[in-house]
C-alpha cells in the first residue's frame, strides 16, 4: 500500500530527527567507563540507538501494511548515511540535504513503504549528525 498525506505530516520529520538528535548527544552527555558507548567520537553507538528507535517507529505505524519493507528502507538509509561518513568527513551535508528534499516532496505523492522508511532513516541520521555537532560544541 502506498502512502500519501493530505497535509505535511509531522511525525516522519520530527520524530526520527529528534530521536537521532538525542542519540547523537548521548555519547557526550554520558561519558563513563561503564557505558557501552565506545568513545565520544564514535558514530556507531548513536547510529545503533537511532536504528533501534527507527525500527520501533516503523513497526508502530498503523496506516502502513508493509512494515518489513519500511524497516528495510530505514536501515538502508542509515547504512547509506553511515558508511560513506567513515571515509568522507563531510558526507553528513549531502545526507541532510537529501533529507530536507525528502521532507519537502515525499508527503505530496504516493510512495511505497520502502521510500517512507528511507525518509525516516535519513531523518534519524540527520538528527545524529546535528546532535553530535551540537553536543561537541556545547558539552
Amino acid at each position: 500500500m502506498d502512502m500519501k498525506w493530505d497535509k505535511p505530516p509531522l511525525w516522519p520529520v520530527a520524530l526520527p530527527s529528534i530521536l537521532g538528535f538525542i542519540s547523537g548527544c548521548l555519547p557526550y552527555i554520558l561519558e563513563s567507563d561503564y557505558l557501552i558507548v565506545e568513545s565520544k567520537f564514535s558514530l556507531l553507538a548513536p547510529f545503533g540507538m537511532a536504528a533501534a528507535g527507527c525500527l520501533v517507529i516503523c513497526f508502530m505505524q498503523r496506516r502502513i501494511d508493509s512494515k518489513i519493507e519500511m524497516s528495510l528502507g530505514c536501515v538502508s538509509a542509515l547504512l547509506f548515511s553511515l558508511l560513506p561518513q567513515l571515509l568522507f568527513f563531510v558526507w553528513f551535508v549531502p545526507v541532510m540535504l537529501i533529507w530536507i528534499r525528502e521532507s519537502i516532496f515525499v508527503w505530496r505523492k504516493s510512495y511505497p513503504a520502502f521510500r517512507i522508511g528511507v525518509w525516516i532513516g535519513l531523518g534519524a541520521a540527520s538528527g545524529v549528525y546535528m546532535g553530535g555537532i551540537f553536543a561537541f560544541n556545547v558539552a
